[in-house]
């Protein structure tokens, strides 16, 4: 019923916009219910950049040292008991005021906390997360992650003979089967170790607007087939997909990883600067699905420690632009306002861009063209309910 829905709102859509656009501009662009609103937001976001006014900001650091220990460094936050807002520093005078007023001043330290801190595992992939990590880690195309995918599902031929080797790609369930979770498990205990692995499944509930939860998540048909099994059978593309959909299911089934996180506040006067540091203590899923952190390691302090100042630095900063959407965030946004299926998404990127709307730059940002601004313009005038 759904899918019918869809397909008799997109014929509504379609073939009433489209002949509108002909008559208007020329013929042979088309209007969508969901290539529309797509367009749109690359627009709107292109106006937001074209309009935006850069706003001046300063931050303070310390460069401070316990005598014979390391150097470390730490971000003035609050003044007065008062916690500063990303703008109360605003100009130079007022930071080489603040600047001044610290010449000369003891450093102690008030306040040290330390703690543990978990980091869970990402839910293993839907057609839209498989999409944008495959465009961030990969530098894959929608339609390109698609068109491997597709070829991962249909199967390849492989030592055991021919073989599908993920479940289906059009999904947005994080859903996934008993019998995957039991042959995770003793593969993680058996070949990472048992400390990777986890004593009850963990189970992911779907967040996304619409869902419909027909399949499973994607993940390998046999999570026990590691990437390099299947290395010699595939091309470098297959390669590098199949790994990043393993890893991720894997990730999902294993352990938090456990940082230590220490806080140090600081007392200048009636500034209090803070230093943050944290290490990790056990990798868990990142073992196997590594994320970027810096690991930032701060000298042994307590209390009342006294310290020494090295060096001020006020630092000048301006407010960016919104950023332009690549493919990834533009599919994430479509997703987080339950526009599009798993199955268009692909397809929508592709023919916003065919038709002209929308073009990629050098950095593969999306930018609308001068047609897709009046095509965008036009629609949004006359027909503002539909794309919404």
């Amino acid at each position: 019923d759904a899918q019918q829905a869809r397909r008799i709102l997109d014929r509504l859509v379609g073939y009433k916009l489209s002949p509108f656009l002909w008559a208007k501009i020329y013929r042979g662009l088309s209007a969508g219910r969901v290539q529309s609103v797509a367009v749109r937001f690359i627009a709107e976001r292109e106006r937001e950049i074209q309009q935006f006014k850069p706003e001046e900001y300063w931050s303070i650091s310390a460069l401070l040292q316990k005598p014979g220990d390391e150097k470390f460094e730490a971000y003035l936050i609050q003044k007065d008991g008062k916690t500063l807002q990303k703008f109360d520093i605003h100009s130079r005078a007022a930071a080489e005021e603040i600047v001044k007023d610290l010449e000369g001043s003891g450093w102690t330290v008030t306040d040290v906390e330390r703690k543990a801190v978990n980091r869970n595992p990402l839910p293993p992939f839907t057609t839209s997360t498989l999409q944008q990590e495959a465009f961030r880690r990969l530098g894959f195309s929608a339609k390109q992650t698609m068109r491997i995918a597709q070829q991962l599902y249909e199967g390849a031929e492989i030592a055991e003979g021919p073989m599908g080797l993920i479940t289906y790609m059009r999904t947005d369930s994080v859903n996934l089967s008993a019998e995957s979770l039991r042959a995770a498990s003793e593969f993680l205990r058996d070949e990472i170790g048992k400390e990777y692995a986890l004593t009850t499944p963990r189970r992911f509930e779907t967040k996304s607007k619409g869902a419909q939860e027909a399949h499973e998540a994607i993940r390998p048909t046999d999570p026990t087939r590691a990437p390099d099994s299947v290395k010699a059978h595939l091309d470098r593309w297959q390669f590098k997909l199949y790994d990043l959909i393993w890893r991720r299911f894997m990730a999902s089934q294993m352990p938090a990883a456990i940082f230590d996180a220490t806080t140090i506040d600081i007392a200048a006067q009636k500034y209090i600067f803070r230093a943050t540091g944290q290490i990790m203590k056990f990798d868990g899923f990142l073992k196997i699905y590594p994320l970027q952190f810096t690991e930032v390691t701060l000298p042994e302090l307590s209390a009342q420690d006294s310290l020494d100042l090295i060096k001020l630095n006020p630092e000048q900063h301006f407010t960016e632009p919104p950023p332009r959407y690549t493919e990834a965030s533009l599919i994430k946004i479509l997703e987080k306002n339950g526009i599009g299926r798993p199955s268009t998404y692909a397809p929508t990127l592709s023919t916003i861009q065919e038709r002209g709307y929308v073009e990629k730059n050098d950095k593969r940002r999306l930018l609308p063209t001068e047609i897709g601004f009046l095509v965008n313009d036009l629609l949004v005038e006359h027909f503002p309910e539909i794309v919404d």
